[in-house]
């Protein structure tokens, strides 16, 4: 080895050297850097979250809000799904008897049917078929009474007390000739004892109940014939239009002035309180059993048909009643004083 070669090799090591002492001393100058604390995964939120925040929780609102919308339509359906059903049960169960007056005096008055020579003849041109109508004829006093014995009615008896005329025997010749009538021009139509079982709640689209008059001697002459509808019923409802059609056409046909002598034995009369409440219905008195016997004995088949043509105008609309209904008996009426009835309240 030359002499340069030794120079180089030591200029080498002393520069080697010479870096190393700079980088410790420049290492020794540096300040300590404090330890890091362990970082979550967490992000902070940017500034723009809060506003996202509340854009969440507003949708979050709205439905809400549509969930109690819905709720609350769905229960109003609910509701009235309810009320229509009980509505149903008690069209069909409830016993009619139990019904408020008013209640019955509204679901009469609501009837096309007006008493006035303003009805038309053609009022309904599609009408129900006769078969499909039914009629009810009471054939008064006729099969067993209250107490289970039979009910003759009123009677008319000789002076030695001997009974020779019964009014369910006049009445019965009566209604079996109407029942024949109705029968014979295609209508359903049902013969009814005075407390047939199945007057209870009984429909139908006419019900009439023909009786006959008190035998008792007043001391002066009693006649005429007698028309009544219940109480509680309207007088513009359709009992009052079938009681006018045959008070009308039964005058028209009876040699017998109609009399006004009406008692609370019809208004109050037991089948108003057992019919259902649609079912209009009258009774007649065809006459006094005393004064008027030969009308009502000599020929029932007239009476019959008067009640049938009077039951006509009813039903379809013939010879309808010309007039307004009195409503105050004329004065020349003898009032027949309730205790005079024959039959007691309970059973008429």
């Amino acid at each position: 080895m030359t002499r340069n070669d030794e120079h180089k090799d030591s200029s080498a090591a002393d520069i080697f050297e010479e870096l190393v002492q700079q980088e410790a001393q420049q290492s020794a100058s540096m300040p300590e850097q404090p330890e890091q604390p362990e970082t979550s995964d967490v992000q902070p939120l940017p500034e723009a979250a809060p506003l996202d925040a509340r854009r969440v929780r507003r949708r979050h609102s709205s439905q809400h809000a549509g969930n109690a919308v819905s709720t609350f339509f769905g229960a109003g359906f609910v509701v009235l799904l309810s009320a229509a059903l009980v509505a149903t049960l008690l069209l069909f169960f409830v016993d009619p008897a139990a019904l408020n007056p008013a209640v019955l005096q509204g679901m009469q008055g609501g009837d096309g049917r007006q008493f006035a020579a303003a009805a038309p003849q053609n009022a309904n041109p599609l009408r129900t078929p006769q078969w499909l109508q039914r009629i009810g004829i009471i054939s008064g006093h006729s099969g067993p009474g209250p107490s289970g014995l039979p009910d003759s009615g009123a009677i008319c008896s000789d002076e030695s007390g001997r009974a020779f005329l019964r009014e369910a025997d006049i009445n019965h010749a009566v209604a079996t000739r109407v029942v024949d009538s109705l029968k014979a021009m295609g209508y359903q139509v049902d013969l009814l004892d005075e407390t047939d079982p199945r007057l209870t709640n009984y429909r139908a689209d006419a019900l009439v109940s023909i009786h006959a008059n008190t035998c008792y001697d007043f001391g002066e002459t009693i006649s005429g014939y007698i028309v009544a509808i219940s109480k509680a019923r309207p007088e513009t409802g359709t009992d009052a239009f079938l009681r006018e059609c045959i008070a009308e056409n039964y005058g028209r046909t009876v040699p017998l002035a109609r009399s006004f002598n009406v008692t609370e034995d019809m208004t109050e009369y037991h089948v108003w309180r057992r019919i259902h409440p649609l079912t209009p219905g009258m009774i007649l008195e065809m006459g006094y059993m005393l004064a008027d016997r030969a009308v009502l004995t000599e020929d029932p088949a007239r009476l019959a048909n008067a009640i049938v043509t009077g039951i006509m105008c009813f039903m379809d609309n013939r010879d309808i009643p010309s007039g307004i209904v009195p409503t105050v008996p004329p004065e020349r009426d003898y009032i027949v004083p309730n205790w005079a009835t024959p039959t007691p309240i309970f059973t008429r």
